[in-house]
This record gives structure tokens, C-alpha cells and sequence, in this order.
């Protein structure tokens, strides 16, 4: 960690001075994620000269050699992102003439370093700008999940639009840039059964946990790559589109896939089963339509590119193709869009714990940090609540039988 601190006072330096400070002082403080971030030390930075002062938001990576080799591509995403695609995305909406309050919004950036166990980012300070780092042990509310799926529509269009001007390097792009989670199979099942074990544990209903048991009898282990895939038109997806992560817009996730992707994760990381009961369908008609308004401000057309029918016809087809051209309804359109493996059930079970968990029982944010830290040994009392509502819409349309 040692080396970590000097590349990063370091880069700090090197910032001050392109933003013109000479004589200033460096406030450094760690800052805790609340058990929101297991990737990175998180620091609060203020560059210091006289009455002029910059506030700064850093990450130091913080992870030690087995997670680094299971994902192996955390950090150089990201700073790709700010250094290269973002930049893309901001001249192509540059280009198209939209006024500032309609593009993508991402945090301003500042500087990276990359090198291996040394890597650094540094952003705008957004909690100094007036933002507010959402609760995570809230569910999301309407006006909440209505900015955040429109800014998710944002960041979707503006691929498609450089897939246009640019096919090459585009398809450059989304070739590199691959989820890719490399686990051993012993540790990847170990894994799987002791988080499916937890949720077992932590239904409140006897009858639904055999239906659970069921569910996963029949589970194909490919299913999560299938479920990734967009099976029209690649996006180039957030990866972990969660609230606790939305206000510094972390992107050391982001992999090439289906838009409905990123769409469900939060939905599940965000939502609770009363949320979901009155606004699910909404706010499906809600992305749809930050989409297609999206694409059209970057003169792209919606039919061409993903109508609506596309939209609808991805859900089928990582549904039910046959029974999926029945439905009418929204309550029984969220049936089969809850019922894709592993984007409902399967991703409340893995994600839940480390989302919902109490501070003190988080993993430790170290080198011995590797994915297996994540199988949270006490979970929360919001953890439950919000699984047994998942588990509860499940029974309710029909999909645990």
C-alpha cells in the first residue's frame, strides 16, 4: 500500500500543477464507502492555496493478487473509460449540438495512473458540489429511479452513436472490453452453493424454500454469459448500475453486452417488492422512451438502430420465446423479465448480501480481498426483506412452482 500512497501524492502533485497552484498544501482523508465499494481506498483530497481550493474524489486500488487475477481488467476499464471512451461519447454529443443538460452526465476527470498494483483515479468531488451519496439501506423511490434509467439510456445511446461514426473502432471496443470473471469451478460452485445456502436460509416461508431448491436443480451454469449477450444489438454496459455507485459513476465493471442487462441490475440492487409492484412496468416504458429520445438527439434512428420491438423481442428472448408473444399485460410482462436466469432470482442471491450487508460485517477492503470474500457470513435483516421479495414475486406470477 506504501507504493499505492506515493503514486498517488504523486499524481496529486502533478494535478496541482496543471491546474495552476504553486505554493498549496494536500488535505488528505480516507473516506468509508459504508460497505458500497470493495475495490478501492476512497479519499477525500482538497488541494489548498490560499483562498482557492479543489476538491477531489480518489480511488487507490486495493485489492491483492488473486482477485487482481480474476479480474483482471477492474482497473484498466475504467480508466479507459475516462481517458478514451467517455472523451468519444462527449464529442459525438459535442458534434450532434445537445445542450449540456441533456448529456451524459459524467463526473469530471482529472487524472489516472495505471500501472500494475499502482493504479489511481481522481475525480470531481461531487459530495462538495452539492450531490448526496444515496442511502443504500433505502429502497429507491420514483423521481430516484427515473434520473438514474434516464442517464442509463444516455450512456446506451451514446455507443450506439460511436458504433456509427466509428464501426472499427467501435467493434475494437466491445471486443476488448468482455465480462470476464476467471474462478476456478470448485470455487465457482463452493461459491454459488454457499450464497444459494444463505438465501435458502433466510426465507421466511418453508414451502418457498423447497420451490428455491427446485428452481436451482435445473440451473444451466452457462446462463449468465447467455444472459449478458444482447442478441440484437451490443451496448456497451455499465456492468455495476447500482445506487450506491451512481454519484462518482464508477465503471470498473463495464463490459460489452445487452442493454437489458444493466437495465435489470439495478432494478434488483435498487428496488423493493412494493416499489416493483406499483412502478416496474413504468419504468420499463420509462427507459424505453429516455432511449429512443436519446438515440434521436444523437441522429440515430430508433427503428434502425433498437426499436421498441427490438426492446420487447430481447425480454422474450431471454425469457420464454413461445409463451412471451401472448402477454398483454405489465403485471405478466414482468413475469417472464423477472424469470431470466440469472438477472432476477439468481442475481438477488449473489448481489444481495454484499449490497444490503451491515458495515461492520462487510468484507475488509484489503490484498486478501479475492470473490470468495464476497460469501457475506452475516447477512442483514434487509437482506432477507429484500430477498423475500424477490422470492415472493417469484411464487406470486408463477415462476417457483
Amino acid at each position: 500500500m506504501e507504493r499505492d500512497m506515493q503514486s498517488f501524492t504523486d499524481l496529486l502533485h502533478k494535478i496541482a500543477k496543471e491546474q495552476k497552484f504553486v505554493d498549496y498544501n494536500l488535505d488528505i482523508k480516507e473516506i468509508s464507502s459504508g460497505g458500497a465499494n470493495y475495490t478501492a481506498k476512497l479519499f477525500s483530497v482538497s488541494i489548498i492555496e490560499g483562498s482557492n481550493k479543489l476538491r477531489l474524489f480518489c480511488k487507490v486500488a486495493a485489492i491483492g493478487e488473486k482477485m487482481r487475477a480474476q479480474l483482471s481488467t477492474i482497473y484498466e476499464t475504467e480508466h479507459f473509460f475516462y481517458t478514451n471512451l467517455g472523451k468519444m461519447y462527449q464529442n459525438i454529443e459535442d458534434q450532434c449540438g445537445i445542450p449540456d443538460d441533456l448529456k451524459l452526465n459524467v463526473s469530471k476527470y482529472y487524472g489516472s495512473t495505471i500501472e500494475l498494483n499502482e493504479e489511481v483515479m481522481v475525480l470531481e468531488d461531487l459530495v462538495a458540489a452539492g450531490y448526496k451519496a444515496y442511502d443504500r439501506s433505502k429502497p429507491i423511490d420514483w423521481p430516484y429511479a427515473q434520473a438514474a434509467v434516464r442517464e442509463l439510456a444516455k450512456f446506451h445511446a451514446c455507443a450506439w452513436a460511436y458504433g456509427k461514426q466509428d464501426p472499427e473502432g467501435f467493434n475494437e471496443v466491445m471486443k476488448n472490453v468482455v465480462y470476464n470473471i476467471k474462478m476456478e469451478e470448485s470455487e465457482s460452485v463452493s461459491y454459488a452453493t454457499k450464497m444459494i445456502g444463505n438465501a435458502i436460509n433466510a426465507l421466511n416461508v418453508e414451502e418457498y424454500k423447497e420451490k428455491v431448491v427446485k428452481y436451482f436443480e435445473n440451473y444451466d451454469p452457462d446462463s449468465y454469459e447467455k444472459y449478458l449477450k444482447s442478441s440484437r444489438r451490443p451496448v456497451m454496459c455499465h456492468g455495476d448500475y447500482k445506487p450506491s455507485n451512481l454519484m462518482h459513476k464508477i465503471l470498473d465493471t463495464m463490459y460489452a453486452g445487452s442493454p437489458i442487462s444493466d437495465l435489470i441490475y439495478f432494478i434488483i440492487a435498487g428496488t423493493d417488492e412494493k416499489f416493483r409492484a406499483q412502478y416496474f412496468d413504468k419504468l420499463l416504458d420509462h427507459y424505453y422512451s429516455e432511449l429512443s429520445a436519446a438515440m434521436k438527439r444523437l441522429q440515430l434512428n430508433p427503428d434502425e438502430i433498437f426499436s421498441r420491438e427490438d426492446f420487447d423481442c430481447e425480454l422474450k428472448e431471454k425469457t420464454n420465446k413461445d409463451l412471451f408473444g401472448n402477454i398483454q399485460n405489465g403485471t405478466e410482462k414482468y413475469n417472464y423479465f423477472l424469470q431470466k436466469l440469472p438477472s432476477g432470482l439468481l442475481l438477488a442471491i449473489i448481489t444481495l448480501p454484499v449490497l444490503t450487508v451491515e458495515m461492520e460485517n462487510a468484507p475488509a477492503v484489503d490484498e486478501s480481498l479475492d470473490i470468495s470474500s464476497f460469501k457475506v457470513e452475516k447477512t442483514s435483516d434487509l437482506y432477507a426483506e429484500r430477498l423475500n421479495g424477490v422470492v415472493n414475486d417469484y411464487v406470486k406470477w408463477g415462476i417457483l412452482k
